[in-house]
């Protein structure tokens, strides 16, 4: 079974990466499949991804013209991700291949109705292209069902390594909070919940903010409501670095705004990490009904959260159970690959 897979650079670090990286060296997936793996996006100066782009197009155009490739599996979001790689879906459907759109967009709804009708005939377009949808829960199912066949939309969840016994560490201390600093992902909203509860807190409990200020703000408000000695900034974490913090999580903290399927709320549950989330998009699958969950923008709910799982260990061994035993058993990455190959081989017979 000959794939080739679209998505992004490890340069432009996120939820799509995490996820292409996992097919690429996935033992079980590429026993199966004969993966092709061509990045056209990536981090840099307009014309730096702009060259990037090219000569991914290149190599694209090259591969199916020339490689027998069964499947395109392409990995898109909103806004310019469902243009550039619409071009790439098009042309894969032009040279009779088989093309999955593998939609990772926490906003595309809300942006799809926000633009021109010109606009949305040109996105549903590029989704006539395609023979499937892979979804990242229910959720968008049924949201992306206005505009897509029903028949061709998949749920497929992320997925995380779990290992055989929960690793959570009960005497941790540390808050966490792993993605990108901004707005939209709540992180004001953290710190501002933070602020409230600060002299509740223990002293020696710190506050993690792993990810990169693309606002270039964050600081600046931790400064001014005086969260020096409680808020630490890492930067973006990988490998032992991410490992060693998630090790020293007493709580997981996502208040984002918009979601696909978070992998970093994935990442923690699998670790054992109770998490309080929004209850926006997929986050109610995930977490299930004893998740704990506030709505967006309420830094009362969420400093009350925060303080209720801080001053209870036994609440949190319990919340982190739950996460746990959920992580193993719905959305481990064998789950997720066994689940892709099958999509692969159903896709497959149809055209026999």
């Amino acid at each position: 079974m000959n794939v080739l897979m679209i998505g992004v650079s490890p340069k432009r670090v996120g939820g799509m990466w995490t996820v292409a990286e996992q097919y690429i060296n996935n033992k079980t997936y590429n026993e199966i499949v004969n993966l092709r793996y061509i990045a056209t996006s990536t981090q840099g100066t307009i014309i730096e991804r702009i060259i990037f782009m090219i000569i991914g197009y290149i190599r694209i155009f090259w591969i199916l013209n020339t490689k027998p490739i069964d499947i395109l599996h392409i990995h898109m979001a909103e806004k310019g991700s469902t243009f550039r790689k619409g071009i790439i879906s098009i042309w894969g459907k032009k040279k009779n291949k088989k093309v999955i759109i593998h939609l990772h967009a926490g906003a595309f709804m809300a942006w799809y109705n926000s633009v021109s009708e010109k606009k949305q005939n040109r996105i549903r377009k590029v989704f006539e292209s395609a023979d499937r949808f892979l979804v990242l829960g229910e959720y968008w199912k049924r949201e992306l069902s206005s505009i897509i066949p029903r028949e061709k939309i998949q749920v497929l969840y992320n997925g995380v390594n779990c290992s055989p016994y929960n690793p959570y560490n009960q005497e941790a201390k540390n808050i966490v909070y792993f993605g990108l600093l901004k707005k939209e992902k709540g992180t004001y909203d953290l710190i501002n919940s933070i602020k409230l509860i600060n002299n509740k807190l223990p002293v020696d409990t710190k506050v993690i903010l792993c990810g990169n200020d693309l606002e270039g703000k964050v600081n600046e408000t931790i400064e001014k409501l005086e969260l020096n000695d409680r808020i630490i900034l890492p930067g973006w974490l990988e490998g032992e670095e991410r490992d060693n913090v998630f090790r020293e999580a007493m709580i997981e903290v996502h208040p984002s705004y918009y979601e696909g399927l978070s992998m970093t709320v994935l990442e923690a549950m699998a670790m054992g990490i109770p998490v309080i989330t929004t209850n926006i998009s997929t986050m109610p699958e995930v977490l299930g009904k004893d998740g704990i969950m506030i709505e967006p923008g309420d830094i009362y709910g969420l400093s009350d959260e925060i303080l209720k799982l801080s001053n209870n260990k036994e609440l949190r061994v319990k919340v982190g159970e739950n996460a746990f035993y959920r992580a193993k058993h719905i959305f481990s990455i064998d789950n997720q690959m066994k689940r892709t190959i099958e999509i692969y081989k159903e896709l497959l017979r149809e055209e026999k």
